[in-house]
């Protein structure tokens, strides 16, 4: 039990001797709804204090009988009159030959004529088998100005093995008859694996200087290489220096839908505009300023291609630009180029 555990138990124990009297007052249990199974106990008669005070102690076990490394429950109770100050004593990690696994408040109940009972519970275990006695628990009792000591019960425990008891067993038994040894098959086994060995590292041999090579394949550029070549094809056709601008931003828009499918696998040229721009607003690897500049640049395309706007020059080349800032901004770092470049 550590420190921090041993202070929760003084701090409950304080608030059960400050609530006896407020219990006393009907904030109780009826007894007679309490059960209680089969279990060793021995009821302690009430004794009277230095003050004339009676108070009893009543230590109990249940089970009374267990096996090696089961747990049981051993409850500590007390009874006294109303407004009579109890401390119970703070125990230690064992006791006895058990040991305390878990501990806690039982809760307080009213007896017969204004008295109230208060205790703890406690779970014990135990790895050793045997009869123990746990010895009897101990109260102080704070009456009249005058502190006295209360003694319960001790408490009888019986732990046993769990392996099975065998009557017939005896301590002295006939010689065994000679065994004869077995036969010892290892250096056929051994000759066996060796020969095993040396067949797998011949054909690994044959294997490494008869396989087939395979041609080496270039990769493909990847997608930002791409549609950088193809912005640098749209922009030598000069279709923006000599007016024509719906081809232009036909093109200009392909470009950059053919990259977005390459590049973050959306399918991007079956999509209307608006269709694309919900998906892509779900894609967590384009950033808040991308999907804007990206949203901005498909929609002035769609004006020119569909509603027959005609835009001014500047527009055009920023529209160009626009498209040449995104595949920048969006294609991948040179460290992941060179681990994708190393996988093919």
């Amino acid at each position: 039990m550590t420190v921090a555990g041993k202070l929760s138990l003084v701090f409950l124990l304080a608030q059960i001797a400050l609530g006896l009297e407020s219990i006393a007052q009907g904030q109780g249990e009826d007894p007679s709804t309490s059960a209680t199974g089969p279990a060793a106990e021995e009821t302690v008669a009430a004794k009277p204090t230095t003050a004339g005070v009676a108070v009893s102690v009543f230590a109990q076990a249940e089970p009374a009988q267990v096996t090696i490394g089961d747990r049981l429950r051993y409850t500590v109770e007390v009874e006294a009159p109303s407004g009579t100050e109890v401390s119970l004593p703070v125990l230690g990690e064992r006791i006895g030959a058990f040991e305390i696994v878990d501990f806690g408040p039982l809760p307080t109940r009213t007896a017969a004529e204004g008295r109230v009972r208060i205790g703890y519970w406690y779970t014990l275990t135990t790895f050793d088998t045997g009869r123990y006695v746990l010895p009897a628990p101990m109260v102080r009792v704070r009456a009249g100005g005058e502190t006295n000591e209360v003694h319960g019960n001790e408490v009888t425990i019986e732990v046993q093995s769990v392996l099975p008891k065998d009557e017939g067993a005896t301590d002295i038994r006939d010689i065994k008859p000679l065994a004869r040894p077995p036969a010892d098959w290892r250096p056929l086994y051994l000759g066996a694996a060796s020969l095993a060995a040396l067949v797998i590292v011949a054909l690994g041999f044959w294997f490494l200087f008869n396989r087939p090579k395979r041609p080496y394949v270039v990769p493909p550029p990847p997608p930002h290489e791409l549609a950088l070549r193809a912005l640098d094809r749209l922009w030598a056709r000069r279709d923006l220096q000599e007016g024509r601008w719906e081809p232009y931003y036909v093109e200009l828009s392909a470009i950059v839908r053919r990259y977005l499918e390459d590049r973050f696998e959306l399918r991007a040229p079956e999509m209307t505009t608006e269709e694309f721009l919900a998906a892509a607003g779900t894609d967590s690897r384009l950033t808040a300023p991308q999907r804007e500049l990206l949203a901005a640049f498909l929609q002035q395309a769609d004006l020119v291609k569909f509603a027959r706007a005609i835009p001014s020059y500047a527009d055009a080349e920023a529209a160009y630009r626009s498209a040449r800032r995104f595949v920048d901004e969006t294609k991948p770092s040179q460290a992941n180029m060179e681990v994708a470049r190393d996988a093919a």
